[in-house]
């Protein structure tokens, strides 16, 4: 998959694209339903399948009090749209000149840049100055610049309508496995093993691997996962536990998560390790003391175990 980071990358080289237009921030289920489907329409078309996506959510820009946190990271949102067989990646940052484009603007510079003969977006797509521009506004757009605009319709599982709005909630909720199911794979979170205050193997004999996450990253609640953590290559995954949350028993302050990897030992300091959230085993506690919290963890052991099967 090429990656373009600017509209002039690709102005004037591609011919009959078929485009599937949004922000993507998460590649969900839903996403990869307008994502595949350009892809399907670009061999129809005989040209190539392009992603033209945003760098940074929108709200950065719009109002950055509203801004959600990450589902992926820009890397893993890279990685998962080159999965669906996309051509041509061209995600470009969201700036104020973008934001005061008017929508017929917005579709006067898509056709040209892109010279498009599909586009495709979700029912529920907004361009152009104020988000004036609806999905019907693109479609009349599209009979104007010779290109047809198809609208998929909304994605429910049950009737869990698909979003990464809902998505987001879920996961701050603890609920990782209804996430998971939206998503289409377990949530995960990606980060490098830093230095922490060496408790969980000195104190605990359970030690643990301090991960350093962006905080401009979506958390999971506080609380203890059953979770699968992928080390270098990520070929042969280890099971483990999480612990998301501030060690209360130990007047801890700061929100962190820490990995207990089953049946390993080595020195994973300064690696980077992804890390799979699969089920909530229990919520944040605090014990009375070591010995307390050292049975618990031993209860969360099994429960983990009993879940991997």
């Amino acid at each position: 998959m090429e990656i373009c980071t600017r509209l002039t990358d690709v102005q004037g080289r591609l011919r009959q694209t078929a485009v599937a237009l949004g922000t993507f921030d998460g590649v969900h289920l839903g996403h990869q339903t307008i994502i595949s489907h350009a892809a399907k329409l670009a061999r129809r078309a005989g040209g190539p399948s392009v992603v033209f996506t945003f760098s940074n959510h929108p709200l950065s820009v719009i109002n950055p009090k509203r801004c959600p946190p990450l589902i992926i990271t820009q890397e893993e949102k890279v990685a998962r749209i080159a999965a669906l067989g996309i051509d041509v990646l061209l995600t470009v940052p969201f700036t104020r000149e973008l934001l005061q484009l008017p929508p017929r603007d917005f579709v006067a510079l898509l056709a040209d840049v892109l010279q498009p003969a599909y586009v495709v977006v979700g029912p529920n797509f907004t361009f152009g100055y104020k988000g004036a521009g609806t999905p019907e506004l693109l479609r009349q757009g599209g009979k104007e610049n010779g290109f047809e605009v198809v609208i998929p319709a909304a994605l429910h599982v049950g009737k869990v309508l698909v979003s990464s709005t809902a998505i987001r909630q879920l996961i701050q909720r603890g609920k990782v496995q209804q996430a998971a199911t939206l998503l289409g794979r377990p949530f995960k979170v990606t980060g490098r093993v830093a230095a922490g205050d060496g408790r969980g193997g000195r104190i605990l004999g359970f030690p643990t691997a301090n991960i350093a996450v962006s905080d401009q990253l979506v958390s999971p609640g506080d609380g203890v996962y059953a979770v699968q953590i992928a080390v270098g290559d990520g070929h042969n995954p280890y099971k483990g536990l999480a612990n998301v949350g501030s060690n209360p028993t130990f007047s801890g302050k700061t929100r962190r998560i820490e990995v207990h990897i089953l049946d390993f030992a080595g020195d994973l300091y300064g690696q980077t390790i992804a890390v799979d959230f699969l089920a909530k085993i229990r919520d944040e506690k605090t014990f009375d003391g070591v010995n307390s919290l050292k049975a618990q963890i031993a209860r969360d052991i099994s429960a983990a175990q009993q879940y991997y099967g």
